[in-house]
């Protein structure tokens, strides 16, 4: 699994973990809702400022974003 994808999948999770709608989530940690709906889709980069945002709005380190589950 790349990066983008474990941003993604992590991200969602994360989301639903904090019971947060994403346009909620994008205001708190101030973003605009289309870089968030974009890092979601696994298609897009972000900037490690933007990263840092998303994490400390989830309340975890950056690496743990961008790392893949382990397979089972």
């Amino acid at each position: 699994m790349d990066s983008k994808r474990a941003l993604a999948e992590n991200l969602r999770k994360n989301i639903y973990d904090l019971n947060m709608t994403q346009a909620k989530y994008a205001k708190e940690i101030g973003i605009p809702i289309t870089t968030l709906e974009y890092v979601i889709s696994g298609k897009g980069s972000v900037s490690l400022n933007t990263l840092d945002k998303i994490a400390y709005g989830a309340g975890i380190d950056p690496w743990e974003l961008i790392r893949p589950h382990e397979s089972k």
